[in-house]
């Protein structure tokens, strides 16, 4: 199974394992909804630009494959799509055309994983907004390794395969497991994406926003899912860094926030928010069994400026 390493999660969102117990875990309740209706009280709201968006996935083959893209903002045209894989060490191959194909042969050092062949179409890729460089819809990506479908993405990539492989070719069974926002924070921003916390649950619309109340109070950090607000930390300053647990389809979420570097590092770091699936009811938060077999986690790092 996929380690917690493997997620490539943020190394201050990992320290926090030292600084939260499970005596410090609070837990509220969530119930879906369909819509996201995010309330940051008079302050008003605005969306961040985001940097980068990626994604991680779990095929189960065997041996298991660890699948990453990665959509990016470009300094000039359209948005852009680089691939990683077959394992977590795997660095990023950056797919430069519109629509393309690629093979990526086994390393040197690794001949347990197979190679594998990238098909790749954004020509008539649509975008939920120009500040969001993932694309929504027109588009398709997928990975064959083995004669295998190893990740297909994109409303286009079945009508893709059918037509490629006629039909004649196998699809393994993939997961996500991860999903990593870079976003450029902005006054009283609110970040929202879309997830699933565990295979076959519903899909659930998360935000993480920041806001300075007008009372003096200082700054507040918000977390909602599906509009239902979860978490609420304020005074962020001496508040920093902490977490809560909250159920999503009668399962906990742990979530877990470190804004120390936003604060205190000159020059400024990032803020990190993570809300992490658990594997089980009775696992505890940072336990090693748990962190040997996570669940789905969403990590959103906000930055002062583009790096």
């Amino acid at each position: 199974m996929v380690s917690a390493s493997s997620l490539l999660l943020p190394s201050s969102v990992r320290d926090l394992a030292s600084c939260v117990s499970d005596g410090a875990v609070r837990v509220a309740c969530t119930t879906p909804a369909s819509t996201l209706v995010a309330s940051v009280g008079a302050a008003g709201s605005s969306s961040p630009a985001t940097i980068s968006v990626t994604a991680t996935y779990h095929a189960c083959t065997s041996p298991p494959l660890l699948l990453r893209l990665t959509w990016a903002h470009s300094p000039v045209g359209p948005p852009t799509l680089s691939f990683a894989g077959p394992t977590a060490s795997s660095p990023a191959v950056p797919l430069r055309r519109r629509k393309g194909t690629r093979s990526l042969p086994s390393s040197s050092d690794d001949h347990h994983h197979p190679p594998l062949a990238l098909f790749w179409d954004l020509t008539a890729a649509k975008y939920a907004s120009d500040s969001s460089p993932e694309p929504v819809s027109g588009f398709y990506f997928v990975a064959v390794a083995n004669a295998e479908v190893v990740l297909a993405v994109g409303d286009l990539a079945a009508e893709f395969v059918k037509a490629k492989f006629e039909g004649q070719i196998p699809k393994a069974r993939f997961l996500p497991v991860a999903r990593a926002d870079r976003v450029v924070a902005a006054p009283n921003a609110m970040h929202a994406a879309r997830v699933r916390f565990a295979e076959g649950a519903p899909e659930h619309e998360v935000t993480v926003g920041c806001t300075t109340t007008s009372g003096g109070g200082g700054e507040e950090l918000w977390v909602s899912v599906d509009g239902k607000r979860t978490v609420h930390a304020r005074r962020l300053r001496w508040n920093f860094r902490g977490n809560q647990t909250v159920f999503v389809d009668g399962a906990p979420v742990d979530v877990l926030w470190d804004l120390h570097g936003w604060w205190f590092r000159d020059p400024p770091g990032s803020a990190v928010v993570m809300l992490r699936a658990r594997s089980a009811l009775e696992s505890r938060l940072w336990l090693e069994e748990e962190a040997a077999a996570p669940g789905f986690a969403l990590v959103v790092q906000a930055l002062r400026a583009p790096p």
